[in-house]
């Protein structure tokens, strides 16, 4: 009787295990997922960066290298990127991309996601913690950029004149880093005078109306007008065409395409390209390699290039 019962025992276990074996069951697989925290998708600008990423992480989870991809418009507000990086933070992403609205206002954003163990690449613009706590910055030098604009201007013109400058976003890092470049080379050169310096904040119809005044204003004295982006470029220099007063020069920042035909035809002085598509494919490829557990370096530096009537074909996009 005992054998019996022992046998009926064993014959269960080895059953067991057969079923155990081949019941077909697989082990949960782990979801990585990547979260971007995009600055806005409406800008031109900013379009060129979310594409670049977009790209590269659409590529990512075609080769199973990620399992999704999380974008969200930050509208160009802090408040809304600190709400968001809750989001992904409940999201459990296995890394994200933070492209900035501000300095100081989306520093909450990058600290929130580190303090909750996600890693993080800043692009494109600097909070004033990303040293500190970012994985990696991808971007430009954005001093440098403005010194471009400063050389550029004091080479057309020459010696003396007045010139006004069109500043980004109070307390955007590229924003203060560009006006720090300009006056850099503008602040040596004796002979010019800053006629007056405003924000207005990225956008081309601000732009317009501050050159519109300033034109009212400074009548001749306005020679040239330094502006921090293309948009705002390209509207001061409509306006100074509309006020009769195309002899103003006037420059950007970025090289969108709309810019770089301006400057093909002669209507804009310059634009100082910044490869936004490359910035945002670098940060998506770093963003992946941190899922993976990978060291990266800390900083990715992607030059800026000054672009005129002599090179511009080399940037326009068919």
């Amino acid at each position: 009787m005992k054998n019996k019962v022992l046998y009926i025992l064993l014959s269960a276990a080895v059953l067991t295990l057969i079923t155990g074996c081949t019941s077909g069951d697989k082990p949960s697989e782990t979801k990585v997922v990547v979260g971007w925290l995009q600055k806005n998708q409406t800008n031109v600008f900013e379009t060129y960066i979310n594409k670049g990423g977009e790209t590269v992480l659409n590529e990512k989870k075609k080769t199973g290298e990620i399992t999704d991809f999380i974008l969200l418009d930050g509208n160009t507000d802090p408040s809304t990127q600190i709400n968001q990086a809750n989001d992904l933070i409940n999201s459990s992403v296995s890394a994200a991309i933070l492209q900035p609205a501000e300095a100081d206002g989306s520093a909450p954003a990058l600290k929130a996601l580190t303090d909750a163990g996600i890693p993080v690449v800043v692009v494109n613009a600097r909070t004033n913690n990303t040293d500190e706590l970012a994985s990696a910055y991808v971007g430009s030098n954005d001093i440098v950029a403005g010194e471009m604009m400063g050389k550029f201007v004091l080479d057309k013109l020459g010696e003396s004149g007045g010139y006004a400058h069109l500043m980004g976003m109070v307390g955007n890092s590229a924003a203060v880093e560009r006006t720090t470049g300009i006056h850099n080379i503008m602040d040596t050169a004796s002979g010019w005078t800053l006629l007056d310096e405003q924000s207005a904040e990225w956008q081309g119809d601000k732009a317009s109306k501050f050159a519109q005044d300033w034109i009212n204003l400074h009548g001749d004295n306005l020679d040239a007008i330094i502006c921090d982006n293309d948009d705002m470029a390209i509207a001061a220099k409509l306006a100074c065409i509309e006020a009769g007063r195309d002899d103003i020069v006037v420059i950007g920042v970025d090289g969108i395409q709309s810019a770089l035909q301006m400057v093909k035809s002669g209507e804009l002085d310059g634009t100082v390209f910044q490869d936004g598509n490359g910035q945002g494919k670098k940060a998506a490829e770093l963003a992946i390699e941190l899922t993976k557990g990978n060291q990266i370096q800390k900083e990715y530096w992607i030059d800026f290039v000054l672009v005129t009537q002599d090179n511009v074909d080399q940037y326009i996009s068919e």
